[in-house]
């Protein structure tokens, strides 16, 4: 696989808006456009396989080991280098709904089975630092091994039961994507005059 060192790989910025896909049924994530055609790079794999990362496990709600369906995918627009690497851990209770879906449909159609099956309306939670690749990452995602990439841990819970159904860990190249976060005040954030009335300017 050619290692793409050096090239300009087009940014996109991430917020935190969830939208339906207006390409397939399911759901486009931050970083994703409902518009967009995004396609998989390489094989997609749809297989349990045992979780042994502790952390991910706890998030998802089983034990280090427990064997668990895990969907895998390197995916980005059809016209740009990958872009992300998706790992999505499904929770055993859930996994039967969504065991013989085709790993490469369009992202959030799986999760939209899942919610057809009484577990309306998921809500997510991510977790995101930055980190070195490993060296099958950065040959996936078609970077150096030098460059950082942001990891995003998505976890997904049930409107039905109020539990963990997936986890989905994000790897992306820290050249491709930026996060952008609006800010709100609290409550107590309020204006520091007593009467209420701002200061004029000098």
């Amino acid at each position: 696989m050619a290692v793409r060192y050096g090239t300009i790989r087009p940014r996109r910025p991430r917020g935190d808006l969830v939208k339906r896909n207006e390409q397939a049924t399911g759901y486009s994530f931050p970083s994703a456009s409902s518009q967009e055609v995004w396609v998989s790079h390489g094989k997609a794999v749809n297989l349990p396989a045992r979780l042994d990362d502790p952390r991910v496990a706890k998030l998802l709600g089983v034990e280090p080991g427990t064997e668990v369906l895990r969907r895998f995918r390197v995916t980005g627009p059809a016209s740009e280098a990958p872009f992300q690497i998706n790992i999505s851990w499904i929770h055993p209770r859930v996994a039967d709904i969504v065991a013989n879906l085709d790993a490469s449909p369009a992202a959030g159609e799986w999760l939209h089975h899942i919610e057809k099956a009484g577990h309306w309306p998921i809500s997510w939670m991510e977790i995101h630092r930055a980190r070195m690749p490993s060296r099958d990452e950065a040959a996936l995602l078609e970077i150096p091994t030098n460059l950082p990439v942001l990891e995003i841990v998505r976890v997904g819970t049930s409107g039905g039961d109020q539990k963990p159904v997936e986890v989905t860990e994000y790897v992306v190249a820290s050249d491709r994507v930026e996060t952008v976060h609006v800010l709100h005040r609290d409550a107590n954030a309020k204006e520091p005059w007593p009467d209420g009335e701002p200061r004029s300017g000098s």
